[in-house]
């Protein structure tokens, strides 16, 4: 599968292939959560609008949640596979004006995406909660009362159902995921009392004191058991190192490989650690190189451009230790 762009944000040209594994890199500012949101944003889309043939008028919708409307005018998004285009997408005045389905009876698309962009959404699950009974609440009154109109990011509304809405039937194949998370965070994220806790041994753990680094891999974990981490789903996952230390990055990198083997769920991550990204590589030579893809963001006059370093990632580790060798000079 590939996803090419144009004029999508800061992002002036890229193409990114997603056969298993993907790893975008990159400084601050160039446009690397960019590309997953554009990705999350046509998957969901076009699972909104499956039957109804509105594929635009969904994807307005999602860009309006997930970018708030902000798109580049005279933008556009093709998915490709194997050269052949399945969907395309343009944007013009930052909204959708065609979503054509190449290949409508096109059935190995991704069934599903999930992003994670930081474990305090956490910290708003009371919050959602509420959002939650409020919805269900004007259901009920069939919207006798007033409306109300509450404004939060789509995509931490996305992971919440996902984490907290527990599926009739669990996966077991998921079970060896599970296990292994939990044993890296010596515990496990847990209902008690119509709350989620962290349970450690005897002692339950409220999440507002519960570290960003638990509650990091808690979020794959409850995913995982709520079988969300299926085949032939895409999970995003953007600038993890930002809170977790280079040991658990390495851990987290062990993770998604064997996420990718073992589980077939295609992934992508972004990042600008040089210990994630080593870490991925390392992993990945071992079982899922034909699987894995490397490229760089790099800033130029003319917008973003992202190279592909799969097979030399020197380019990449040289630009990313540059900060290093500045600070070497100051000594």
């Amino acid at each position: 599968m590939k996803l090419q762009l144009k004029n999508i944000g800061i992002i002036k040209n890229a193409t990114v292939q997603f056969n298993g594994l993907t790893v975008i890199a990159g400084e601050n500012d160039t446009g690397k959560s960019t590309v997953g949101k554009v990705l999350f944003s046509i998957i969901k889309a076009y699972n909104m609008a499956a039957g109804h043939h509105q594929h635009c008028q969904f994807m307005n919708t999602m860009v309006n949640l997930v970018f708030d409307s902000q798109i580049s005018n005279q933008g556009e998004a093709i998915v490709q596979d194997k050269e052949v285009p399945i969907y395309s997408v343009k944007f013009s005045q930052h909204q959708c004006v065609r979503f054509d389905c190449c290949q409508p009876d096109y059935t190995s698309f991704f069934k599903e995406s999930t992003f994670i962009q930081t474990p305090l959404v956490w910290d708003l699950v009371d919050f959602f909660d509420s959002v939650l009974r409020l919805k269900q609440n004007q259901e009920m009154t069939q919207n006798i009362a007033a409306p109300f109109s509450i404004k939060y990011p789509y995509i931490f509304w996305d992971i919440y159902v996902k984490m907290t809405n527990t599926p009739v039937e669990k996966d077991s194949q998921t079970n060896d995921l599970v296990k292994n998370i939990r044993q890296i965070i010596q515990g496990g994220f847990e209902q008690r009392d119509k709350r989620i806790v962290f349970q450690r041994q005897n002692e339950s753990i409220l999440l507002m004191n519960v570290a960003a680094g638990i509650k990091y891999f808690g979020l794959l974990q409850r995913l995982a058991e709520n079988s969300q981490l299926k085949p032939e789903h895409l999970l995003i996952i953007d600038e993890p190192e930002n809170h977790l230390h280079p040991e658990w990055q390495l851990l987290l990198a062990e993770l998604m490989v064997n996420l990718v083997e073992q589980h077939k769920v295609y992934v992508l991550i972004n990042s600008h650690s040089p210990y994630l990204i080593e870490a991925l590589k390392v992993y990945s030579d071992r079982s899922i190189k034909d699987k894995t893809y490397f490229y760089f963001n790099k800033l130029t006059d003319e917008g973003v451009k992202v190279k592909e370093v799969t097979d030399d990632l020197s380019f990449l580790f040289d630009t990313l230790s540059l900060p290093f060798k500045k600070l070497e000079k100051t000594v």
